[in-house]
C-alpha cells in the first residue's frame, strides 16, 4: 500500500547522497525554502531586544528601575512578558515541528529504525525547554544545590552550579538524537542549542567572572546580548526540522511516494509527474 503526497505537498529529504537524490535537486534553487522563515524569526528577535534596550532610555529610568509597567512588559530580563512569550513560543514551536516532521518521515523509515525516537526525543526536550523558559525552573536550581551540597560559592546567578552540567546533558542528548537525522537538520539543531546556551549560560558566567555590578548599565547590556543569543538559538531550532523537508512547488513538479511496507528501509519510489498521478 502506498501513500502519495499531493503536488503542493512536502517532499521528504533523506540526505543519503545518492546520485538520484542529487539529480532530483540539480535544477532547484540553492536557497533553502525555510530561509525566509529563519530571517523573519531572527529579525523579530532583534527588534524585541532593541525595544527592550530603548524603552528605559526613552523613559529616562535607571538600569534597575522597573517601576514602569511599559519597561516591565518589554524588558528581556523580565518574566511573563512579551520577550518571554516569544522565546517560549519559539521553543514550543520547534518541539511541535520536530514531532510533526518525525511523523511525516516515520512510515518510510527515512531515518532508520531509531528515527522516530530521535524526532520524538527532540520534541520532548524542546517542550521541556519551553516550559523552563516560561516557569523559570532553572532559577530554582540554587535551592536544590543548597539542599544537596550546602553554601553556593558563586556571588550571583548561583543556579549556574547545577545549570552548567544540566545544560551539558541537554546538549549531549540533543546530539545523540540529531546525529541520525539529515545532515542539514543535525547541523541546525546542534548550532541552535550551542548558541542558545552561549546566551543562557555564557553571558551570565562572564558577568560573574568579571564581577560586573548588577545595578550597572554594563549588566543591562550583557543581558541584552544574552537574550539575543537565546532568540537566535531558538530560531535555529525552529527551522531545524524544516530542513528535513523539501517543498515541491509548481504543477509540473515531481512528487514523492512513500511506501508503508515495513520491509523497505527507504521510502522513495520512482518519481512521476504530477499529472500522471491524478
Amino acid at each position: 500500500m502506498q501513500k502519495t503526497l499531493v503536488p503542493e505537498a512536502l517532499e521528504v529529504a533523506d540526505d543519503l547522497g545518492t546520485p538520484e537524490a542529487r539529480s532530483d535537486t540539480r535544477g532547484e534553487s540553492a536557497r533553502p525554502w525555510w530561509q525566509p522563515t529563519l530571517w523573519f524569526l531572527l529579525v523579530a528577535g532583534l527588534v524585541l531586544v532593541i525595544l527592550s534596550a530603548v524603552v528605559p532610555l526613552v523613559l529616562g529610568v535607571g538600569p534597575v528601575d522597573r517601576t514602569s509597567p511599559v519597561r516591565v512588559f518589554f524588558d528581556v530580563a523580565g518574566e511573563r512578558n512579551l520577550p518571554t512569550w516569544w522565546n517560549t513560543g519559539l521553543l514550543l514551536m520547534a518541539g511541535a515541528l520536530s514531532v510533526a516532521v518525525g511523523l511525516l518521515r516515520r512510515p518510510a523509515r527515512l531515518d532508520g529504525r531509531g528515527g522516530w525516537a530521535a524526532w520524538g526525543g527532540l520534541g520532548a526536550l524542546l517542550a521541556l525547554m519551553s516550559l523552563d523558559e516560561f516557569a523559570g525552573i532553572h532559577e530554582r536550581l540554587d535551592g536544590l544545590w543548597r539542599r544537596l551540597v550546602g553554601d553556593n560559592p558563586l556571588p550571583a546567578f548561583e543556579w549556574l552550579m547545577l545549570g552548567v552540567p544540566v545544560a551539558g546533558a541537554v546538549v549531549v542528548f540533543l546530539w545523540l538524537c540529531a546525529r541520525v537525522l539529515p545532515a542539514s537538520s543535525m547541523a541546525l539543531y546542534v548550532v541552535g542549542i550551542v548558541v542558545f546556551f552561549l546566551g543562557a549560560l555564557g553571558a551570565e558566567a562572564v558577568v560573574v567572572a568579571a564581577g560586573v555590578p548588577l545595578d550597572s548599565w554594563a549588566y543591562v547590556a550583557s543581558y541584552h546580548v544574552e537574550e539575543l543569543l537565546e532568540f537566535t538559538g531558538s530560531a535555529l531550532l525552529v527551522v531545524a526540522p524544516l530542513a528535513a523537508v523539501r517543498l515541491a512547488p509548481g504543477v509540473e513538479t515531481r512528487v514523492l511516494e512513500l511506501t508503508w511496507h515495513a520491509g523497505r528501509r527507504r521510502g522513495r519510489e520512482p518519481d512521476r509527474s504530477a499529472s500522471a498521478m491524478r
